[in-house]
């Protein structure tokens, strides 16, 4: 059973962070997706995703790529990056959805641990303005 919390990352709402503990199901995953989705929606401002899967795993590897896919394909037209905290198979599926698809995967970042990818938000964010 997995323990998964969505919450937005920093005062001002622009960064949502999901943390995945444990073993999760996809349809766990999408609806926390969805969740963290509407939240972005229904900002004026650009928002920025980070998603912890560092201690968390999927109970079916199989669709790994495909939903990765789905994931993006559906962000909202808000979002600004996707900063995934890796698991071995989630550095595994985001390093070959990159080169399948570098059009689709160019807003998303890896990152080894929480305050890594919120410095590399800051940075992009930085160099945007």
């Amino acid at each position: 059973m997995a323990e998964i919390t969505i919450e937005w990352d920093d005062a001002e709402e622009t960064v949502v962070r999901m943390t995945f503990v444990g073993r999760f199901t996809w349809e766990e995953f999408f609806a926390t997706q969805k969740q963290g989705s509407d939240w972005i929606e229904g900002k004026p401002h650009r928002c920025d995703i980070i998603v912890d899967l560092s201690r968390g795993s999927s109970t079916n590897a199989g669709p790994a790529l495909t939903n990765a896919k789905k994931t993006l394909q559906n962000a909202p037209s808000n979002l600004g990056r996707f900063v995934v905290i890796t698991s071995p198979l989630a550095n595994i599926v985001l390093t070959a959805l990159k080169r399948l698809d570098p059009a689709l995967s160019a807003r998303v970042l890896m990152a080894s641990r929480l305050e890594q990818a919120r410095e590399l938000i800051a940075k992009e964010r930085a160099s945007a303005s």
